[in-house]
Formats: structure tokens, sequence, C-alpha cells
């Protein structure tokens, strides 16, 4: 089952997306241009040699921060912004929006978007549920304050427990299409798969062409 579930996450979900179009599920592209995302961070585990492989390969993104964790590494959270990347918001404690009380997930999300922004000093913009799940006080909650709620057009499932690295890597580049918006994670589960997938990713997508940009 948790072979498919990359298939799932990636495929199940696109006859739905024209019912949800204020959720951004894939940037209208026609260049080879792709829009990596990572959850989660900051983290001490993952997020510098994130950067650090980001940059030999001049690719920007998207990383969607717990407002807890940015709180814990303001100097982290910084630095994204300073190599151009761009932060959004995943709550403070990464609660599952259909677990808790719509005061509740409003309480998180304003908590991390001023912490983000005072920690930045530039305008939060995007925001990602945790565990990928909507609900329609979210979606009036980000058309009140003019957050864009950033879904995904690819799911590799780094975070699964039978993931590798290589099969990471092989679903990104055989999924990906120009605009495409990919989920990876910083996360310390994570740390063994992400990095190594996200280098393998980087070369081969680079050489054939695409850039990638933060949304």
């Amino acid at each position: 089952m948790h072979v498919l579930v990359p298939y799932l996450a990636t495929y199940g979900l696109r006859p739905f997306q024209g019912f949800f179009p204020d959720l951004l599920w894939r940037v209208d592209a026609a260049a080879k241009t792709a829009y990596l995302t990572f959850d989660d961070g900051p983290t001490e585990e993952l997020t510098d040699d994130l950067l650090d492989l980001l940059a030999q390969y001049d690719a920007q993104a998207t990383h969607f921060l717990v407002g807890a964790h940015a709180e814990v590494h303001p100097g982290r959270t910084r630095a994204l912004v300073s190599a151009g990347h761009h932060v959004g918001n995943h709550t403070y404690t990464h609660v599952d929006p259909w677990s808790v009380s719509t005061e509740r997930l409003q309480q998180e999300l304003n908590r991390t978007t001023r912490c983000l922004k005072d920690l930045t000093q530039t305008r939060i913009r995007a925001l990602r549920p945790p565990y990928g799940h909507p609900t329609g006080a979210l979606r009036q909650w980000c058309a009140e304050r003019t957050q864009r709620m950033v879904m995904w057009d690819v799911m590799p499932g780094d975070y699964l427990k039978t993931a590798t690295a290589a099969r990471v890597a092989r679903f990104v580049i055989r999924h990906v299409r120009p605009g495409s918006v990919i989920v990876l994670h910083d996360n310390p589960i994570c740390e063994d798969v992400t990095l190594p997938a996200l280098a393998t990713i980087l070369e081969t997508l680079t050489a054939e062409g695409w850039s990638f940009d933060a949304l």
C-alpha cells in the first residue's frame, strides 16, 4: 500500500482540483519550471544542508514553516529568506485542521503569520495545511488575509517509512511537468531520504533544462 501512496496522492486528487480554484495545485507554466516546497522546518538536522544543496543549483524553493520551529531557529528562518527562498505558514504546532476547532486553528495560523513576519520582515503570502487537510474555515481565513493555500502536483512520499532516496527521486523525475508543485519535507524522519533524493532530482532535472522557482 505504501508504494501506492505517492501515485494516489499525486493523481487521485487531480479530478477534484477544478472544484477548488482558490487552492493552488500547479502553476500555469509552459517552460520547464518546477516549484519545490518543503514542509515542517526549520530544523537543525536538515535546513542548513537543504540551503547548501539548493544554492549549488541556483534553485529557489518555498518552505512551509511550523511556527514553533521558526521561533526555536530564528537564524535559520532568516537564512531561508536571505538566500532568496519564500516562507509560508504551516500552523504553529502542526495541528491537523480536520481534528481541531476553528478557533484553535485560527489561533495557530495567526500566531505563525506574526512570528514569520516579525522574523523575516516579509509579508506571508502562502499557507499549506498540515497533512494536506483543507477546511472551509481555513479557505475563508486565507481569503480574508490574502494568503494562498498551496497544495501539490507531485507528492513522492519522502516521509513514508518505506521511502528510499532512489524511489523518491525517480518518482519526481518521472512525474514532474511544467509548473509542478513538488512536496518534500524538512523533517528529521526524512533526513536519510530527502537530501540524497533532492541531490539526484536537482542534478538530473537541471541537466535536462529545468529550473526551480519559489511560489
